[in-house]
């Protein structure tokens, strides 16, 4: 069976292609600007536009598609010194797309952009030195780089990294408490992303607490980027608050704090909102996060189990089968 560094090794090196456009063009407009626009600026000597001009070659977005048009606009930045089209350059030779395959070509403009801290590229080096695509196959030298992209935010080194964790491979000790801190560290970041939705999906593998996560893997939407999050909870989002209090609580992308988890499910709870009513009845009954309450917690579970909530029910007949709530105090509870 292939293992999670393999099947990501054949799309990897990728990741500058696919997700640099977060700075090639998110300039914080609300739209981007026209091609003619992007073409005057590239013409006129700015690398980021010329950056931009081979994003949009590349991509065929909004000027018909040309490969070779693509790399020569990257080349253009990358001269300059200008490191996401460096990266993205280096892909282009990896894969020969728009210019002839050359592995050593592809590696020199990775470093160039990884020595400059471009993350994704980071990633690349890292995964080059493990598989000792155009470098000497060296463990040490992928773990540092796959770690410097993880530590800057890169989900694709966070998901590389947390691979080897999870397998024990180039040298890191097996090791599942850090493989799951790194998959949750991707997984929370946005969908489009490459390593994100695979860390998804590993999370999701995990079971126990890391369930949460295989409703992302089928019905992706419920937890994206925590700022995205953070905006929609503070706007009164119950859903976003709700997701919250998941996060934290389990330290998913975010340091485990069990009294933010408590009053992220509060602000959901008093919306009505049934999962989280559920997990703060659970929180109040256990003493976790907040002062113990159980008859709190009891009413909690009432009021989700009214709106159908499977966990609420099920925790509720538990307790009755061993003769510590009869379901019929529900109504009584609800009727307050």
């Amino acid at each position: 069976m292939e293992g999670p560094i393999g099947t990501l090794a054949r799309v990897v090196m990728w990741v500058g292609l696919a997700a640099f456009v977060c700075s090639a063009q998110a300039s914080g407009a609300d739209k981007p600007p026209l091609f003619e626009e992007v073409q005057a600026a590239a013409k006129a000597g700015s690398a980021e536009a010329e950056n931009d001009l081979g994003y949009r070659f590349l991509q065929g977005a909004g000027v018909a598609k040309d490969e070779v048009q693509a790399a020569i606009w990257y080349r253009k930045a990358a001269e300059q010194g200008y490191a996401p089209a460096q990266s993205a350059l280096g892909g282009l030779y990896l894969h020969g797309v728009g210019v002839p395959p050359d592995a050593m070509q592809a590696s020199d403009w990775i470093r160039k952009a990884a020595e400059q801290g471009d993350a994704l590229a980071q990633s690349d080096l890292g995964m080059m030195y493990l598989k000792g695509i155009a470098v000497p196959q060296d463990d040490v030298q992928a773990i540092l780089w796959l770690r410097k992209a993880a530590e800057q935010g890169s989900p694709a080194g966070q998901y590389n990294l947390a691979s080897l964790y999870q397998r024990g491979g180039a040298g890191l000790a097996e090791d599942d408490a850090e493989a799951i801190r790194w998959y949750g560290k991707a997984a929370v970041q946005a969908a489009s992303q490459l390593g994100v939705r695979q860390s998804r999906q590993k999370l999701c593998e995990y079971r126990g607490e890391n369930s949460v996560w295989c409703a992302e893997v089928d019905t992706p939407g419920a937890f994206g980027p925590v700022d995205d999050l953070v905006a929609a909870a503070e706007g009164g989002d119950a859903k976003a608050q709700s997701a919250l209090g998941d996060m934290y609580q389990r330290g998913l992308g975010v340091q485990k704090d069990v009294t933010q988890s408590a009053d992220w499910y509060r602000k959901a709870a008093a919306s009505g909102y049934a999962p989280a009513q559920a997990m703060l009845g659970y929180m109040y009954y256990e003493g976790i996060g907040v002062t113990k309450d159980i008859d709190a917690g009891l009413s909690l579970y009432c009021k989700a189990a009214a709106q159908g909530n499977s966990r609420a029910r099920a925790n509720l007949e538990i307790m009755q089968i061993y003769g510590q709530f009869d379901l019929k105090e529900c109504s009584v509870r609800l009727a307050r």
